[in-house]
């Protein structure tokens, strides 16, 4: 009669947990990609914002170029660090520590009286992405073990990041127009607030890498060195490369980079293992990064300025018309995703960017061109597509080239060095607006820019296929 009762309830649990297993990955994931989608919504609905904190603030140029950049500067600066608690303290620790800390900043934000309050609450909001940032993948990373699942995981942590960059500049307009420029910060309260108790319920806590020293000098060093760049991208389009200013933020940030390699070699704990450097692949796709990065970044500001100044769009006409390249990067990354598993990562980027090395450069003609709108919008897409494809599988192939309790600091160099190429990119367009005697002639640059950058990536994501298979293992202890 033992037999009898047994055998029927035998097959249930073996059916029941692995269902429960994978709902929970997918709040799991949809939850920690919920901050990364606030992170990059704000973004845009603050440069939708700029005028009407203008008129209500009295914020001059300066202080308006402040408000978005204050945000900039402290995430890149910081996000290695960020990267590096992730990996020490736990990745749900510190995602909610971030996520908790951008929502009380937001808060700030749509409070602030003043240019001076709103800055600083900026800057906080910067601190607290960098610490959520790369514990998200870090989470992403340890709640998928299997390696083409997790290559579909980060595509779709990816096009949601995509989505909120697509629906920023409409949504931004909605709220602004609606209901005033704090709405665009405190939008971010309740959303944040419901974003922090899902993921304080659902994702399971990691266990953090083994005890170990605290890199001072290496945080230190790359925060300075990170922030110095910034700061210098930032104040070159105005300022030009000769202001001392520019010239001492430059030298600053080559001495803190020397004395980061320099402390790290000696460091036995180092926040970066410099071993990580020997392995060709890695260093590959984070170089590949950078260079999209700055050709993206670099075309996305002037299509901007040509738009409204040569082609006379008001702010929500210069977002609808860019639509299509926002909208084309979400579906990129929806088709990465499916791609993931057949066919290679390497691959993969190659095809994507040399897509859009041909299609940044043929956007720019086209647009100065008079030919139908749809010519144009078919260059975009296939520019945004392009981009879309490689970017899911860079990050995927560098967790891979990395020991599982070094990711929060893998993708928090991966996500510098990005950051770094976007300010990069829109110094130098910066730079071309001043030295063009017209916008068209520095859109050209900018394009012909865009296509070298991406083929110089295409290249060395092409190569590292050929890179040996990199040994996780006989890395030095101290860098694990």
């Amino acid at each position: 009669m033992n037999d009898c009762v047994v055998e029927p309830l035998a097959p249930e649990p073996s059916v029941a947990p692995p269902r429960q297993a994978a709902a929970r990955k997918r709040l799991t994931l949809a939850l920690v990609a919920s901050g990364m989608f606030m992170a990059v919504l704000d973004t845009t609905i603050v440069n939708v914002a700029l005028p009407a904190m203008h008129a209500h603030l009295g914020a001059s140029v300066a202080g308006l170029a402040w408000i978005v950049d204050a945000y900039t500067l402290s995430f890149a600066a910081l996000i290695l660090a960020g990267g590096v608690a992730s990996d020490r303290f736990g990745a749900k620790a510190v995602y909610l520590s971030g996520l908790a800390l951008f929502v009380l900043a937001s808060a700030a934000c749509g409070l602030a009286p003043s240019v001076g309050a709103l800055v600083t609450a900026r800057f906080a909001q910067g601190m607290g992405a960098a610490l959520f940032l790369p514990a998200s993948l870090a989470i992403v990373r340890a709640t998928f073990h299997d390696a083409a699942e997790r290559a579909r995981a980060i595509a779709a942590w990816a096009g949601i990041a995509s989505i909120a960059a697509a629906i920023g500049p409409v949504a931004g307009g909605l709220l602004v127009d609606g209901f005033g420029w704090r709405s665009a910060f405190l939008v971010n309260v309740p959303t944040g607030l419901i974003a922090l108790a899902g993921a304080w319920t659902v994702v399971r806590p990691s266990a953090p890498a083994r005890a170990r020293g605290f890199d001072w000098g290496g945080q230190i060093a790359s925060a300075i060195a990170l922030a110095a760049l910034c700061f210098a991208a930032i104040e070159l389009p105005t300022r030009g490369i000769g202001a001392s200013e520019v010239l001492v933020a430059i030298v600053v940030a080559v001495v803190a980079a020397l004395t980061l390699i320099a402390v790290e070699r000696r460091a036995v704990d180092p926040m970066v293992p410099l071993a990580w450097f020997g392995n060709a692949r890695f260093v590959a796709m984070n170089a590949s990064g950078t260079l999209v990065y700055v050709g993206y970044f670099a075309l996305l500001f002037l299509l901007s300025l040509y738009l409204h100044g040569v082609r006379g769009l008001d702010a929500r006409h210069t977002g609808l018309a860019m639509l299509p390249m926002a909208a084309s990067l979400s579906l990129g990354n929806v088709l990465a995703g499916k791609l993931q598993g057949r066919m290679s990562a390497s691959r993969m980027m190659t095809i994507g960017l040399a897509a859009a090395t041909i299609a940044g450069p043929a956007t720019t003609a086209l647009l100065q061109c008079n030919v139908p709108w749809g010519l144009v919008v078919a260059a975009m897409a296939v520019f945004g597509g392009g981009t879309a494809l490689s970017v899911p599988p860079m990050i995927a192939a560098i967790l891979e080239e990395v020991p599982g309790e070094s990711a929060g600091v893998a993708s928090g160099l991966l996500n510098a060095l990005r950051q770094a190429g976007s300010l990069l990119g829109v110094a130098l367009a910066g730079a071309a607006t001043m030295l063009a005697a017209h916008l068209s002639s520095a859109l050209t640059v900018v394009g012909v820019l865009a296509g070298v950058t991406y083929a110089g990536a295409a290249i060395l994501a092409a190569r590292s296929s050929r890179a040996p298979k990199h040994d996780k293992r006989a890395e030095p202890v101290a860098s694990r």
